[in-house]
């Protein structure tokens, strides 16, 4: 396989238009994914009572336009929406179409910005313990202090029975918190591997986790996008599917976009 990551996401999409899988072990990891054998440990603590947020491009769901919003504002609206719903979680869905990234680090080199979530964003208060859910190794830690970025980040990388290997990402952390870290580490379910971060160091964001399951890195390391072109979102998302398994409090459906968008 070529080595740059250019190259890597051109065989990948010339796969992905051929009808192949982005990756060969895509569909056994999916049907590990999805047995019903397999019960993760929870990613972050639920109260039981988690709500799914419109953030979708054109919303008005918080009371306002969230184009342009400011930081403190988008907080604010989310805090106000989880105080309302007596939760301690707000989740932001996957496959989503946004208007929220609206800096040069969206913008994409033909012109096409990126606008299409590629994880499922779990909103929670800035401190909360952020754990593992399956076994693994820290494959990366990074900050990525770019603004709306993400932030203090980290990739687990885990192993299905079979032997196939798949990644999950999170982004928006503590960077104290990740410092407890180190390459190579081993993590077992449950583990606290770090917390949510808050603005500005977290990306500037609204504190919470991104999270994002991921098939293969394509050599992007933590560069590994966490929003895709809405010209190739079939691809991105093939490569980043619906990591609802691992928030099993929310119906897998309200946390699909797309399936929102048909109900």
């Amino acid at each position: 396989m070529s080595s740059s990551p250019e190259a890597r996401v051109a065989e990948r999409l010339a796969r992905h238009g051929a009808g192949e899988p982005v990756v060969d072990s895509a569909p056994r990891v999916q049907t590990y994914l999805g047995s019903t054998s397999l019960s993760p440990a929870p990613v972050i603590e639920s109260d039981g009572r988690s709500i799914v947020l419109d953030l979708g491009a054109g919303s008005r769901a918080l009371g306002t336009d969230l184009d342009n919003i400011d930081v403190g504002r988008f907080t604010s609206l989310i805090e106000d929406a989880m105080r309302n719903a007596a939760s301690s979680i707000a989740f932001g869905r996957w496959g989503e179409q946004r208007n929220l990234y609206r800096n040069e680090h969206f913008a994409g080199a033909s012109g096409e910005s990126r606008t299409v979530h590629m994880g499922i964003d779990a909103f929670c208060a800035a401190g909360t313990p952020v754990n593992a859910p399956l076994a693994g190794v820290v494959e990366i830690i990074a900050n990525n202090t770019q603004e709306l970025d993400y932030g203090p980040m980290v990739i687990l990388k885990h192993r299905s029975p079979d032997g196939d290997s798949f990644f999950t990402l999170y982004g928006h952390l503590d960077l104290a918190s990740t410092r407890q870290l180190r390459m190579g580490q081993t993590v077992q379910p449950g583990d606290t591997i770090a917390a949510i971060g808050r603005p500005p160091e977290n990306g500037n964001w609204p504190p919470h986790l991104h999270f994002q399951l991921i098939h293969d890195l394509l050599g992007m390391g933590a560069d590994f996008p966490g929003v895709a072109p809405a010209s190739q979102r079939d691809f991105w998302l093939a490569m980043s599917p619906l990591p609802a398994v691992f928030f099993p409090e929310v119906d897998r459906d309200e946390l699909d976009a797309a399936v929102v968008q048909t109900l």
